[in-house]
């Protein structure tokens, strides 16, 4: 029962301790999940969303998984206030007919639902520039700043994986910088390119304590930990406020920057797979959604306007009227 932590101001209503035998089926599909690799994050979202929809077939009466049928699973299904949880209540089932805990699979009596794909939040190469150009590298931590910033803009690195990275990533000799991602577990390889690479030997050599930490970027401040993900989307809003920038609905933190440059990169002609690889995507399809539309571009596949002729063209000219 290791991952049965829950915060309980988080929890939708209806949700309530399940008897013995439903709370045997979760943490079963919480250690499937863990076997195969999902995230503690994951492990924990399946968690809410199975105690949610075990709590609803309870209250149709449904107290063991034996007694599941297609009239009880409907009626759960139908209980459920959100449809964000729809794909993982599938899941859920199939999980449970899979590991002979139900007599049948009941996935499919679950209503489908497309999750919509956002529109991500891009920002020009003349705003990043600005962005990047108001810090201030002259304040006590303005050369850490500039550097966290840099590793955002240029490299698309997510604010997980900079707060947490240490010398042993840093490959100065070979121009280099090499992440396990947090997100993923995938081991990434990413050039450290002349303007990346002077940001962070100016933070080292001139501003950066000589603190006996693993890890690059730490606060100002005692405890001299490493710097948090909330500080650096701090950094980034205070950036682009400072650059003058209206963020007209967009985030404000680094993910921003890397849908900025996948965004640019595909416009600029280079290759999903080559996208996708550099920016440590595991989905194949991840890329598609960062795809924004390049008006220039699509110029050069506009239709020429066919010329108008008879009655149409004599009703554009004002020669012909409709009765």
């Amino acid at each position: 029962m290791g991952y049965h932590t829950r915060e309980t101001n988080t929890v939708p209503c209806g949700y309530h301790e399940l008897n013995p035998e439903m709370e045997a089926l979760l943490a079963e599909y919480l250690e499937d999940g863990k076997r195969k690799g999902l995230q503690e994050s994951s492990i924990h979202l399946h968690d809410k969303i199975g105690h949610y929809f075990l709590s609803a077939l309870a209250d149709t009466g449904c107290a063991a998984p034996q007694a599941m049928n297609a009239q009880n699973v409907g009626a759960a299904c139908l209980m459920v206030s959100s449809k964000w949880y729809l794909s993982h209540i599938r899941t859920f089932l199939r999980y449970a007919y899979q590991a002979r805990h139900t007599d049948r699979d009941y996935s499919g009596i679950v209503p489908l639902f497309k999750r919509p794909q956002p529109y991500p939040s891009v920002y020009t190469i003349e705003e990043i520039l600005k962005i990047e150009n108001s810090v201030g590298r002259d304040s006590p931590h303005g050369k850490r700043d500039y550097a966290v910033l840099l590793l955002a803009t240029r490299l698309g690195i997510r604010s997980g994986d900079i707060s947490s990275m240490t010398f042993r990533e840093l490959d100065f000799g070979r121009n280099l910088i090499l992440l396990t991602q947090h997100k993923t577990g995938v081991d990434i390889e990413l050039p450290m390119v002349p303007d990346v690479k002077a940001a962070l030997k100016q933070y080292l050599e001139e501003e950066r304590a000589c603190y006996d930490s693993p890890y690059v970027f730490l606060r100002i401040v005692p405890p001299y930990s490493h710097i948090s993900v909330q500080a650096i989307t701090k950094i980034v809003r205070t950036a682009i406020m400072a650059a003058g920038i209206d963020p007209a609905g967009r985030k404000q933190g680094a993910h921003a920057f890397r849908s900025s440059l996948a965004s640019s990169m595909v416009n600029d002609n280079i290759p999903y797979e080559a996208v996708r690889k550099a920016l440590g995507h595991t989905d194949q399809n991840a890329i598609q959604s960062y795809v924004s539309l390049d008006v220039e571009q699509l110029r050069n596949y506009a239709l020429p306007v066919m010329e108008a002729t008879g009655t149409f063209a004599a009703f554009l000219e004002g020669r012909w009227r409709l009765s």
